[in-house]
């Protein structure tokens, strides 16, 4: 917690969304989605939140 012992590998990234250090077996698997156990509701500020999103499953 205090920082003081050096990582061996210190990864290279060139963004928040890079994946370059992960195995292809992983990063080329399509998503599996999973269904809330308890549907609800998004509240307006939850809903904002997924303003850029545009993604309906089938199954919904």
């Amino acid at each position: 917690m205090a920082k003081k012992v050096k990582p061996p590998f210190v990864p290279t990234i060139q963004g928040a969304n890079d994946v370059s250090n992960f195995d292809d077996e992983f990063t080329s698997e399509a998503p599996i989605l999973t269904p809330p156990r308890e549907p609800r509701h998004l509240s307006s500020e939850e809903q904002n939140l997924f303003s850029d999103f545009d993604y309906i499953a089938d199954w919904c």
